[in-house]
């Protein structure tokens, strides 16, 4: 072997080597998080409907290495457990653990992408997905997010889990989503979505904030691809304020008269500001709401009154909760929901409590 061929293969096995121990220092220097969570709740029927209620535990783990020339992959698991129910089947599915995230990451200067298993947050895709999801960020003041998703799950601490489970018969959709924030005190939010052989759904939220004022108008409509079926219509507008530390805020939601949002939520949502409301988004919705904050002593008051007319019906539902950080990692909450049902026989009221330990 000459002296060339030496130090070619010298080259190799340093770089090799190097290479090696920096994927290792990626691995040991990662980011450990996770939470440990008790949760109990208790719903109080109307009428002949059986109470209801459960007590639950939690355990999410993640870890994320840290950056290796860009690359980044991440893993997260969340189990559950029930110990208790009011009565058989309260809790819901038997589902125990679930690998919510695991994916591989790249990201540079202009742009970022994801593959695997994530947490999605976009105004109709929520919760986690089987997902490419790539972020393009080479254009000044605009962020453009085009993804696809196959399967989505929901891993909650507080509820039972939803495995992954197929969008559109394993067809998945597409959703291209811009935000550009080039105005000052505006944020633009165009956006477009595709089931193949469902629908195409699209729309534009405008956010305008100010010091101690925002408003917020956002509207989205989809196109049915099945045949006799009629497209969907929603509108937003809400106002929003905050002098010496109170929040308020006031919102109207209206649906088409035909079939409400329809497809629009098949891979998540984000308007409806309730906690358990089901009308906000059928045909023919027309939903008002008032909500305030406050922070005392350390604890974050917060609650949302709205009522929605539907057809000739109409429900009314209260929101009350109270959050207060014991520790920088221990924290409590309660919840209380109030929902007056256009059958009063389906009137029920509600209290939840969670202690959560995170690292």
């Amino acid at each position: 072997m000459n002296i060339k061929h030496l130090t070619l293969a010298s080259l190799l096995l340093s770089s090799s080597i190097i290479a090696s121990d920096t994927i290792n220092d990626s691995i040991k220097n990662g980011t450990i998080t996770g939470d440990v969570t008790l949760y109990a709740e208790k719903a109080d029927k109307k009428g002949n409907n059986p109470d209801e209620g459960f007590t639950s535990g939690s355990i999410g783990l993640g870890y994320e290495t840290a950056d290796f020339n860009g690359f980044k992959a991440s893993i997260g698991f969340r189990g559950n457990h029930d110990f208790s129910e009011v009565e058989d089947g309260d809790y819901g599915e038997t589902d125990k653990s679930i690998l919510h995230t695991a994916n591989i990451s790249y990201a540079n200067d202009m742009a970022n992408l994801t593959i695997g298993r994530q947490e999605v947050d976009l105004e109709w895709m929520g919760d986690f997905h089987e997902a490419a999801i790539l972020g393009i960020t080479a254009i000044a003041d605009t962020n453009i997010t085009l993804g696809y998703t196959k399967r989505i799950a929901v891993a909650d601490a507080d509820a039972a889990l939803e495995s992954f489970d197929k969008i559109n018969d394993d067809n998945g959709a597409y959703v291209l989503d811009v935000k550009y924030e080039g105005i000052k005190n505006l944020l633009l939010n165009p956006y477009y979505y595709k089931a193949q052989d469902v629908a195409n759904w699209y729309g534009l939220k405008a956010d305008y904030d100010i010091n101690t004022f925002g408003a917020t108008g956002h509207i989205a409509a989809s196109k049915e691809d099945i045949a006799g079926k009629d497209d969907g219509q929603i509108m937003q507008l809400e106002a929003r304020t905050n002098l010496v530390g109170l929040g308020l805020n006031i919102g109207y939601i209206k649906t088409d008269k035909d079939i409400g949002v329809e497809s629009m939520a098949i891979v998540g949502d984000n308007i409806n500001p309730f906690e358990d409301s089901e009308k906000v988004y059928v045909a023919d919705a027309k939903t008002t709401y008032i909500g305030l904050s406050y922070e005392l002593a350390g604890v974050e008051l917060a609650s949302i009154y709205g009522q929605t007319k539907y057809g000739q019906d109409k429900e009314k539902e209260l929101n009350i909760t109270a959050d207060y950080s014991i520790t920088d990692n221990l924290s409590t909450g309660l919840l209380f929901v109030d929902v007056d049902a256009q059958d009063s026989d389906d009137d029920y009221n509600k209290i939840t409590a969670t202690l959560a330990y995170s690292f």
